[in-house]
């Protein structure tokens, strides 16, 4: 079990999925985000969905604050992987997860956003 937060919204925040799911969601939004990943931090957020894809069974939960936003480009980085999980929502078999996702991302503050913040890589643990 995968638990997809927004921990600055709440514990009420919260999308739960089975391992297999999530490794399907992640795998679909880095697949839609791929083709249209330009700068250096759209070719690691693909990278990262993909490792947090393969590590889907060893991973608790991937809270939105995982993701390694920077304060400067925050706006267009979440759209970027807002537009993505749009498309993925177009072919997938889970498209209300999907959405419920970009809502929890959608959800999240621009004052949360860390400097520095870096990617978590789950194989390396």
């Amino acid at each position: 079990m995968l638990v997809f937060s927004n921990q600055r919204l709440g514990p009420a925040s919260e999308v739960f999925v089975g391992d297999e799911t999530a490794s399907q969601i992640l795998r679909s939004v880095a697949d839609a985000a791929r083709p249209r990943a330009s700068a250096m931090w759209e070719h690691e957020l693909v990278r990262w969905l993909d490792e947090q894809s393969a590590q889907a069974a060893k991973i608790q939960a991937i809270d939105v604050g995982d993701i390694a936003f920077t304060p400067q480009n925050f706006e267009r980085q979440r759209r970027f992987l807002i537009e993505a999980i749009e498309r993925a929502r177009e072919t997938s078999e889970h498209p209300r997860v999907l959405a419920a996702w970009a809502v929890l991302i959608e959800g999240y503050p621009s004052d949360s956003v860390q400097f520095g913040r870096r990617w978590i890589w789950h194989s390396s643990i």
